[in-house]
């Protein structure tokens, strides 16, 4: 005897009827002549399926459904995830945002006050820190009422939580604020923030800490020496050595006299922890002959920033990049590792040759000369790897392989090579003036007029977007979800509307746009936007 819960096989039968008519027979009796019947149809009856088979039947279609639903959750979750650890990384870029948080400035521009905003900022672990605007700016407003410049901004350092808004901590500074390491697209990541501020004669080191919480020294500073904020924790002290230049007159109408300043004095670089002051490395930047007109001081006096009138040869100044200490003055010129290497001279033979410095990415810098020919290496100045032509920084989504440089040859800039590790070709664009996004499988390039989209494997185009309605607007930030891409633009003088153009990466379709007042930039997956007013969360 059979299981009663064992199932039953489906059979088909085809079985051939004649339908109620056939049975009853005809109105014409057996008399009447007999017509030809048409065929019948074969009508399909299926034999009973027991209830437990469509059960487990509708069982199994539903936990299929359910699956490929989860794979599909746990994909996307694991793509935002992937987003949020990158600059260019927004969670979702499906909809347009709308704003859901505001911090204001707690100084707003003067009515009728119309300039650029100039904001930079840092990130530490998941804060977005913003320096007072003073602290970083050039641009000077003067204010009608009193004889100092007016910038929109914070007067303290400020850490906001990018998705709730709601502010961290607030660290105050004193006079003539400086601090590093930032940026203006919030790419820069640090652990120490340190600030330099204070009256000349009593300047301080301020480190601070992610966790908002600060240690304070003197800086100590003897006669001729400055400092100021650097990477890694480091304060970079500054010191000539050696006699006194003599003086260069310049007069607006005819430049300086003399023109070159051949002359000078050799710079000493000190790089201290910024919160003990001990010392990590030093170095000797010599001095080298340029056009006087670089050696020229800006001071203030009265409400804005001016130019003096006399040359003076001992200007410097030191820009903190993410690991990178940037020295730039009269007569000297050097980028230097965290660790004190002298990157723009790690490729020269003759150490006569100084190179241009990009960082890539922690731990790797692409050195460019005057040759069509780039050196990667690392902190230490070692190379990592050679390329053919001048490297394109470009905006890298977080799930692209890194398997392809995008190298250009052309003296004018325009078109470039996608090569491998090894030094092939993989494929070529030729009428590319950038690189606006390597993606996973899509390589975006703007080609001035229009986007397009090529395909990373083979550099096929696949689609192509116009750029018709941005007339006037420059290009100022790439950022994806990893299945879209945003254009961020702001208006060529720094003024006016921006625009927020979302793309399709697949197939180059506008999904939407809508406009902005300043820089929007991406922190840990939030969209952040920068106004005059103050600092907005869009979500």
């Amino acid at each position: 005897m059979p299981r009663p819960d064992k199932q039953e096989p489906v059979v088909f039968d085809l079985v051939e009827e004649h339908g109620p008519d056939a049975a009853a027979g005809t109105d014409e009796g057996p008399d009447a002549a007999a017509e030809p019947l048409a065929r019948p149809p074969l009508l399909v009856r299926l034999s009973r399926v027991p209830r437990r088979t469509w059960l487990l039947t509708a069982a199994a279609v539903t936990v299929v459904a359910v699956a490929v639903a989860a794979v599909d959750l746990v994909r996307d979750d694991r793509r935002e995830e992937l987003m949020r650890t990158s600059s260019v990384g927004v969670a979702s870029l499906a909809d347009p945002p709308a704003e859901i948080w505001r911090v204001p400035f707690d100084t707003l521009p003067e009515q009728g006050q119309d300039m650029p905003l100039d904001q930079q900022v840092v990130t530490m672990g998941p804060l977005l820190v913003v320096p007072p605007a003073k602290a970083q700016s050039q641009w000077v407003a003067p204010a009608p009422d009193r004889g100092e410049p007016v910038l929109p901004g914070f007067e303290d350092v400020v850490a906001i939580d990018p998705e709730r808004g709601e502010v961290a901590w607030r660290v105050p500074l004193g006079d003539h604020p400086t601090c590093g390491p930032t940026g203006y697209d919030a790419s820069t990541s640090t652990e120490a923030l340190v600030c330099v501020h204070g009256a000349d004669d009593v300047r301080e080191v301020l480190t601070i800490a992610p966790d908002g919480s600060t240690r304070a020294r003197s800086a100590d500073l003897a006669q001729g020496e400055q400092v100021f904020p650097g990477p890694d924790g480091l304060a970079v002290r500054t010191s000539r050595t050696g006699e006194p230049a003599g003086a260069v007159a310049c007069e607006p109408s005819v430049g300086c006299s003399p023109e070159f300043v051949t002359t000078g004095r050799d710079l000493l670089v000190v790089a201290e922890d910024a919160r003990t002051g001990t010392a990590r490395w030093r170095a000797v930047v010599d001095f080298d002959p340029m056009n006087s007109m670089n050696c020229q001081a800006t001071v203030e006096s009265g409400e804005r920033l001016t130019v003096e009138s006399a040359v003076d040869t001992d200007v410097v100044a030191v820009r903190a990049g993410a690991g990178t200490v940037v020295v730039d003055g009269c007569g000297v010129s050097a980028t230097l590792s965290v660790s004190g290497t002298r990157l723009d001279l790690a490729v020269a033979a003759d150490g006569s040759s100084p190179a241009w410095v990009t960082e890539l990415d922690p731990g790797r810098f692409a050195l460019q000369g005057e040759g069509p020919g780039t050196t990667v290496v690392d902190e230490a100045g070692e190379t990592l790897q050679t390329l053919n032509g001048w490297v394109r920084v470009d905006a890298t989504s977080p799930d692209a392989p890194d398997d392809l440089w995008f190298v250009t040859t052309r003296t004018d800039g325009s078109g470039f090579e996608a090569q491998r590790e090894d030094g092939s070709v993989a494929w070529s664009e030729r009428y590319g003036w950038s690189v606006l996004l390597a993606g996973r499988d899509v390589v975006v390039v703007d080609r001035g007029n229009t986007v397009v989209g090529l395909e990373r494997s083979t550099g096929a185009e696949l689609w192509t977007w116009s750029r018709d309605g941005l007339a006037g607007l420059a290009r100022y930030r790439t950022l994806t979800d990893g299945e879209a891409l945003a254009l961020a633009h702001l208006s060529r003088d720094g003024v006016g509307e921006g625009r927020f153009v979302t793309l399709d990466l697949d197939t180059g379709e506008q999904l939407w746009d809508m406009p902005t007042t300043g820089p929007v930039v991406a922190v840990g997956g939030h969209l952040v936007e920068f106004t005059r007013e103050g600092v907005r969360g869009l979500g």
